[in-house]
């Protein structure tokens, strides 16, 4: 995603995924400045974030300050939105901590509890904070830390890629503990040349464990087969232009290259369309004299009822947008891989050598095949 050419659909993806169930209740937060109000999780509202730093660029500076702006009216989803575009474009701790502002408030804890831990660190190193801002920033990250449970995970080799399920968390060695729900859960740890190693935990809200993994190093495969020269191919296209002797991986990957791209395309067009409907429902809400902007409830009246469902499908959309793309990335990642050239076994050699004796005479044939 190398930033030069992918920061803007990484801005876009970003401003997708701040579509949240919670932004059902469009005034149901309060301001991240004012302190002892109730946020949508019911947990006391924190300070907002610091100022922001002059090592930002302009633009990441412009979106993290209209995430303040959207924080101070109480629009949480939309503060992340602009949060996780300014995170795209820098990564500025104090990014970090207006994004994990808002997942605390939207109650998306481990995600949370992730973005205020580099919050908390790096604002102690930062000569500049004042210990008031020390103090609110650990505040924040208690909050979001008593919702969920930490595993410290110590693995004895570096580099290694750690997940739960299917989603990677962070690599060797990992200077936050591992943030989880409550409840059972499976840390996997792999790397190339080791065998997979995974450990089993049980969590509480508000605990902290300690794991070890140890990684043993994989079994030494068997020989691969000789092959005789010119008989395997190595990637690219073949002297002359020629097409590969298989082109399974060529036509797979471009496949499904294809339709993750179109996939993804109909369903963040389907995701926007949902977007719109929303945004009209939220402003019913902010002129219904009887609501007054407010929804107590996501079930009734009517009116909030159907900005809930629009808003989850929505969700649901930019989901399914989102995996789309990540599978034709693969896809195109497939394709790129086999038309990349690898190099060709060393091409044989061999030498022939008269030989001429005492009532005898012939050759010697000699070298590598």
């Amino acid at each position: 995603m190398r930033l030069a050419q992918s920061v803007p659909w990484m801005c876009f993806v970003g401003l997708l995924t701040a579509a949240s169930p919670s932004e059902a209740q469009p005034k149901g937060g309060a301001s991240p400045r004012g302190t002892g109000q109730q946020g949508a999780a019911g947990q006391t509202a924190i300070q907002a974030p610091r100022a922001p730093s002059e090592a930002m660029s302009d633009k990441a500076r412009k979106l993290y300050m209209e995430g303040v702006t959207a924080s101070e009216k109480g629009r949480w989803a939309d503060a992340y939105a602009s949060f996780v575009a300014a995170w795209a474009l820098q990564k500025h701790y104090t990014i970090a901590g207006g994004i994990g502002t808002c997942e605390l408030m939207l109650q998306r804890y481990p995600d949370a509890a992730k973005h205020l831990a580099i919050y908390v660190r790096e604002i102690e190193k930062d000569a500049t904070a004042t210990p008031d801002e020390r103090a609110a920033a650990l505040k924040t990250y208690a909050q979001a830390r008593a919702k969920v449970g930490a595993v410290r995970l110590r693995v004895d080799v570096e580099d290694a890629e750690v997940r739960v399920g299917p989603e990677v968390v962070g690599t060797v060695p990992l200077q936050d503990p591992v943030f989880l729900e409550p409840g059972a859960h499976t840390i996997s740890v792999r790397r190339q040349g080791y065998e997979p190693a995974s450990v089993a935990v049980e969590l509480k809200a508000g605990e902290e464990i300690e794991r070890s993994v140890e990684l043993k190093s994989a079994r030494a495969s068997e020989p691969a087969a000789v092959e005789r020269p010119g008989t395997a191919w190595h990637g690219g296209l073949g002297k002359g232009g020629e097409p590969p002797p298989n082109k399974t991986l060529l036509i797979a990957g471009g496949a499904v290259a294809g339709v993750g791209v179109i996939a993804g395309t109909v369903f963040t067009v389907l995701a926007l369309g949902k977007g719109d409907a929303a945004e009209d429902l939220r402003g019913q809400v902010d002129n219904d004299r009887d609501l007054k902007g407010y929804c107590a409830s996501t079930k009734h009246p009517p009116l909030c009822a159907e900005l809930s469902d629009t808003v989850d499908v929505q969700y649901a959309f930019i989901n399914a947008a989102i995996y789309s793309f990540i599978v034709g990335a693969a896809g195109a990642g497939t394709v790129i891989y086999a038309l990349v050239d690898r190099p060709a076994p060393p091409a044989s050699r061999m030498q022939v050598v008269p030989r001429v004796g005492a009532g005898s005479a012939g050759l010697s044939l000699t070298g590598r095949f």
